[in-house]
């Protein structure tokens, strides 16, 4: 993906790449956070965006030099020929460097709504790896379901199109890919569906699906599936031995 404008700020972001077609659709929740948060401030003319995605089984040879790092890597280029550069690995640091660069669209999140969503992602996974007939899967089940309806009903009170508001933030760009993943690994290895009756938690992620941010950043289901393969109980259903002959499918309706 590539958003080139030489009036503005050049902004590299590395990626790992999609198996499914090499793209910049990275399988990674956290190199999707960050393509779509760098997304929205090209949206709104504050950056050129480029975004290169990485092979993690044989990294170029230029990157790992560079580099030294597995994506997300962000490089802030200081001058136009790019022969001064800032390089970003920690997300925290990433953030706090986009705020501070690129303040004309303010995407601090409340803290509610961090604190809200802080625990999906981790409820997520005990329950992704338990074992059919674990005396314990129902109870992790349970603990993934409170965090759902805890979005929702925070939703609900508050009402807005998003998370901190009726704009995108940092906190949607969190949250959503998360969401995906579970969304996707969770019906597919576990059968899990987000509960029909959290109706504000789904036209959250519709609205969220709606955006060109999360469109152009969005993985393969296929790439999400391999994403978690190796992480789920050893005998959770396999992808097959080619999901990279399989036509890709993206899960982006609801």
């Amino acid at each position: 993906m590539d958003s080139i404008n030489p009036h503005v700020p050049s902004v590299a972001l590395f990626v790992t790449r999609s198996e499914i077609d090499f793209s910049h659709r990275s399988p990674s929740p956290i190199c999707q956070r960050w393509f779509m948060v760098l997304y929205l401030k090209s949206e709104a003319k504050e950056l050129a965006l480029t975004v290169y995605p990485v092979n993690m089984k044989n990294p170029e040879q230029e990157f790992k030099k560079a580099y030294n790092s597995n994506p997300p890597v962000v490089v802030f280029h200081e001058t136009s020929d790019k022969s001064s550069q800032v390089v970003l690995t920690d997300n925290r640091d990433i953030e706090a460097e986009i705020s501070k660069r690129f303040p004309v669209m303010n995407m601090n999140s409340l803290k509610e709504a961090e604190d809200v969503c802080s625990n999906v992602y981790i409820k997520f996974h005990p329950y992704l790896k338990s074992q059919p007939g674990d005396p314990q899967e129902q109870f992790k089940l349970r603990s993934l379901l409170t965090e759902f309806k805890r979005i929702n009903d925070y939703l609900e009170e508050t009402g807005t199109k998003f998370l901190s508001g009726n704009e995108m933030t940092f906190v949607d760009c969190d949250v959503m890919p998360k969401l995906q993943h579970i969304r996707i690994a969770g019906n597919y290895y576990k059968n899990l569906d987000i509960p029909r009756e959290l109706n504000a938690l789904w036209t959250y992620m519709e609205r969220c699906y709606q955006t060109k941010a999360f469109q152009e950043s969005c993985p393969f289901d296929q790439d999400i599936l391999m994403h978690y393969e190796g992480k789920v109980a050893p005998n959770q259903k396999s992808v097959g031995k080619a999901p990279t002959l399989q036509q890709p499918t993206m899960t982006l309706t609801i």
